[in-house]
């Protein structure tokens, strides 16, 4: 659904449809956060395109750019790409005709240097937060069938007979990402990302938090009153 798509039927409707059409939205959430589940229900929400690294990155390989000629030299000698190319990645990509009316750019590990390079953009900064004992427990207490990858959780979410999954009768395993020294690695490197980029923005009074252990539609649907100014 785009902004043409939504009917206002007062003028305070009207109003209000084309503040979130113009919504431009940087999602950010540490491991276990649901960081994407949260982006894709919001965006779905405001009707706007739902956006990772991950498809700016595919978005500029395809179109044959020089971007994508740049960032594949990197990948083929198993170097990291510099933080300046994927910044030029991320705003080509959101330059791009169906974020016109805006979008929810998630990450797990912001940069500045991308952040900076939106900040012309108008955007709003978003903190899912979720303390890292919460972060472990939902992570390490994770479960995976090998038959159709149906992700199950020893507490919250078990399956009815221990590792066997209740969809397809396959076997479940623990990744090896979901272990605790893993867990903890990923923590540490999202931190050693974000906290920067938190206090930037939270210096400038520009940073929205929210409570990241409660159902996503809750957060979705304070995240929209906020962004509406309720």
């Amino acid at each position: 659904m785009t902004a043409e798509d939504r009917v206002p039927s007062t003028p305070a409707e009207y109003d209000r449809v084309v503040a979130l059409a113009e919504t431009r939205l940087v999602l950010m959430g540490s491991p276990g956060a649901e960081t994407a589940a949260v982006a894709d229900h919001l965006a779905a929400r405001l009707g706007l395109p739902s956006i990772a690294i991950r498809d700016a990155i595919q978005s500029a390989v395809r179109a044959g750019t020089e971007l994508g000629d740049d960032l594949r030299r990197f990948m083929n000698a198993e170097r990291l790409p510099p933080p300046e190319l994927l910044a030029a990645i991320v705003r080509r990509r959101l330059g791009e005709p169906d974020v016109v009316d805006g979008f929810v750019y998630w990450t797990e590990f912001p940069t500045l240097s991308v952040m900076r390079s939106l900040e012309t953009l108008g955007i709003h900064t978003v903190e899912l937060v979720l303390a890292d004992a919460e972060a472990t427990r939902r992570l390490t207490g994770r479960r995976t069938c090998r038959g159709c990858g149906m992700i199950w959780h020893i507490d919250s979410s078990p399956p009815l007979v221990e590792g066997v999954c209740d969809r397809c009768g396959g076997g479940l395993f623990h990744r090896d990402d979901d272990a605790p020294a893993a867990v903890a690695h990923r923590l540490s490197v999202y931190h050693t990302h974000c906290t920067p980029v938190l206090a930037r923005y939270r210096a400038a009074g520009l940073l929205i938090s929210v409570d990241a252990t409660r159902p996503t539609e809750e957060i979705v649907t304070e995240l929209t009153s906020r962004l509406e100014g309720g």
